[in-house]
């Protein structure tokens, strides 16, 4: 995957906002957690143990990668697996989250940018660059595998604290019946978007 004009526009546009709100949400977040109790690497755990985190993280590292020329974050399965995870980023939170999370002053600035504006901004970045074509279906159990590490992390952390970031993943309230047809749904929706980026790179 090459920059062309407009996708070069989009990159610096959402390596900016990206950056900016990931950087300001962290600032923010450390000192709000540490006022209620957790030690200052106890707020950075806390803090890393969001998807949206984890996603925006990611899409700075592909944009830095493609400006930099890094080879570890400038692949055409990383952009995907930043696609599709950033698009579920934010139909999980729309759908999921939103009714109940009302953040208020700067964080609902950064919620909006992290949840809604990096989204539309990287698939436009994604559409508009110029794809080579080179991934396959093959490929698309990969796409997977970055929602999966988090999700190994979010219960190896929970065995740890007992506590869980998303309540539709807690399995003390809802048990494996509950959550496991919300994570079948996530990566039922990571594949298909997987699968549509796989089409769309075969027929650019």
């Amino acid at each position: 995957m090459q920059l062309t004009p407009a996708a070069r526009v989009f990159a610096i546009f959402g390596l900016v906002l990206g950056a900016s709100a990931t950087a300001i949400s962290f600032y923010t977040n450390i000192p709000e957690q540490m006022a209620l109790g957790r030690s200052f690497f106890g707020a950075m755990f806390h803090f890393f143990s969001f998807y949206t985190n984890w996603t925006n993280i990611l899409l700075v590292l592909i944009y830095l990668a493609l400006f930099k020329g890094w080879t570890r974050f400038n692949s055409a399965t990383t952009s995907v697996t930043g696609l599709s995870s950033i698009i579920m980023v934010m139909i999980v939170y729309h759908f999921l989250l939103s009714a109940t999370h009302h953040p208020e002053g700067i964080d609902r600035v950064t919620n909006v940018v992290m949840h809604y504006i990096t989204p539309v901004i990287f698939t436009a970045f994604w559409i508009t660059s110029k794809h080579s074509g080179v991934l396959n279906w093959s490929d698309l159990y990969k796409f997977v595998l970055f929602p999966m590490t988090f999700l190994a992390f979010t219960y190896v952390k929970a065995g740890i604290t007992g506590e869980y970031p998303y309540d539709f993943l807690n399995l003390s309230l809802n048990g494996i019946a509950g959550v496991a047809p919300i994570i079948g749904a996530i990566v039922v929706l990571i594949l298909a978007l997987g699968s549509l980026a796989i089409i769309y790179d075969k027929k650019a």
